[in-house]
């Protein structure tokens, strides 16, 4: 089977696979992943560079990550008109990639170079290609492909993070992301992750009694999603269906933290709620990068096997995680800066080792009267915000530096609160004001980010005063 085919395959299976009852889907959860067609091959051989690498002494390792960087970036020169044209202008050629150290030659390249240009010429034409946009959250928008021959790659690191807290792929996950094509108000079974997704906007009341005419057939082990989805799911446990919540603390094993950076009070609430540990990783859309806590919170060691991931200098002042893909041949992406700064890089000969993405996604600070970045995590988590005892959520609007608005969701409408005295605003060179809101305001995905954006709250029709 050739490359092409096995892409189509991955993507035949992907689509319809969704569709399948959960008795099917426990069948084939006990294929081993490494002979399921259309992935395995790929999937066998990344799970065992996985291993071999974790052998190599540090000038093999750079050998082996070089290697991977001349071939993606010889791939790219050949087939992408993008790649061929803007490395001539940078005075940038294959022939001067050759020992590690000249990784950092390459071009950096990013969201706002790759938009002037047309998707066709920084793409490639090939078969089972599939058409993503990343970066709403953040208002700068990209779109390229992706081709499922990356399946194999993504799942083999994936379960290798998953495996920390024991899992296997025959064990059942409810996952809570922001899908938009889920019946409303009900659970919808996905073979291909043999997980229960979740409808996240349906009322919890609804949500609730569903997630427990499941557990109470099937033996759930993970929960799997935003931080801030399920940390709102262990709310509304704790305050609507204690019964529910004992099944859970019963069954659960673990929590996987995706997708959003695992604000510390809402992974401490989803951690003590249901009595589980958790893990979190990073990563994005474009799949340069793949990181996870291996030994340490919020502490990330990057896989090198999976993507080239380094810290690098910008403008001399803030280190941001540069990734290249080794694997996508449809829009390949090469030392593209995903714009999120890190702190705490660890380094072996050269190589990253591990870093801290200390405020979430980049952006995740608002700005003081002095023009200084506050971040957000210390000023919303980092203080005891006696606020906590009667919200859900806190949020900050920020309409221009020195000024800023909290936003906050009350646990009950019948309590009433003083935001005023409830929040801790001292030392801080910012004029806050304060709105009460009903629900947390989401991004077009589903998610709840610490800083919101206009756009956010136009979404929601929530106003704000002057």
């Amino acid at each position: 089977m050739n490359l092409g085919d096995q892409m189509h395959v991955s993507l035949f299976l992907r689509n319809y696979l969704t569709r399948i009852p959960l008795a099917v889907g426990q069948i084939i959860t006990h294929i081993p992943f490494e002979w399921r067609p259309g992935v395995g091959r790929v999937y066998r051989k990344r799970r065992q560079e996985l291993d071999e690498y974790q052998q190599l002494d540090n000038e093999q390792k750079k050998s082996w990550i070089l290697q991977r960087v001349q071939n993606i970036v010889e791939y790219a020169v050949c087939h992408v008109p993008f790649y061929k044209n803007y490395y001539a202008d940078q005075n940038f050629y294959i022939e001067q990639l050759l020992k590690f150290d000249s990784i950092k030659r390459i071009p950096i390249i990013n969201k706002r170079i790759l938009q002037n240009y047309d998707l066709d010429s920084r793409s490639n034409l090939i078969g089972g290609r599939q058409l993503v946009n990343t970066g709403g959250s953040s208002g700068h928008t990209l779109a390229f492909f992706i081709h499922a021959g990356q399946m194999g790659n993504e799942w083999a690191h994936m379960h290798r993070i998953w495996e920390k807290l024991g899992y296997a792929p025959h064990q059942l996950k409810i996952s809570f992301g922001g899908r938009g094509d889920i019946s409303q108000g009900f659970l919808q079974y996905d073979a291909v992750r043999h997980s229960y997704m979740i409808d996240i906007y349906a009322d919890w009341s609804v949500l609730l009694a569903q997630v427990k005419k499941l557990v109470e057939r099937h033996k759930v082990f993970y929960l799997h999603g935003y931080p801030s989805a399920l940390y709102e799911f262990a709310l509304a446990c704790k305050q609507n269906d204690k019964e529910l919540l004992g099944i859970l603390q019963s069954q659960l094993r673990g929590a996987f933290l995706g997708s959003e950076f695992p604000m510390p009070g809402y992974r401490q609430t989803i951690e003590e709620t249901f009595q589980i540990p958790s893990v979190s990783w990073y990563g994005h859309t474009e799949r340069c990068i793949l990181a996870y806590e291996k030994d340490q919170p919020y502490l990330y060691v990057p896989f090198q096997t999976y993507g080239y991931a380094e810290a690098l200098l910008i403008g001399g002042q803030e280190a941001h995680l540069i990734g290249t893909s080794y694997y996508n041949y449809a829009s390949p992406l090469i030392h593209y800066d995903t714009e999120d700064q890190v702190t705490a890089m660890n380094e072996e000969a050269g190589i990253l080792t591990a870093f801290r993405v200390d405020n979430g996604r980049s952006g995740q600070f608002v700005v003081d009267k002095h023009g200084k970045n506050i971040p957000l995590t210390g000023l919303i988590f980092g203080r005891h915000h006696s606020l906590f005892n009667t919200c859900s959520h806190i949020q900050v609007f920020q309409p221009k530096p020195g000024k800023a608005t909290i936003l906050f969701v009350p646990v009950a409408p019948s309590l009433h609160i003083d935001p005023e005295s409830s929040f801790d605003c001292s030392n801080v060179a910012i004029d806050f004001n304060f709105c009460q809101v009903w629900e947390p305001i989401r991004t077009s995905s589903g998610k709840i980010n610490l800083l919101v954006t206009e756009r956010d709250l136009q979404r929601q029709n929530v106003m704000l005063a002057n």
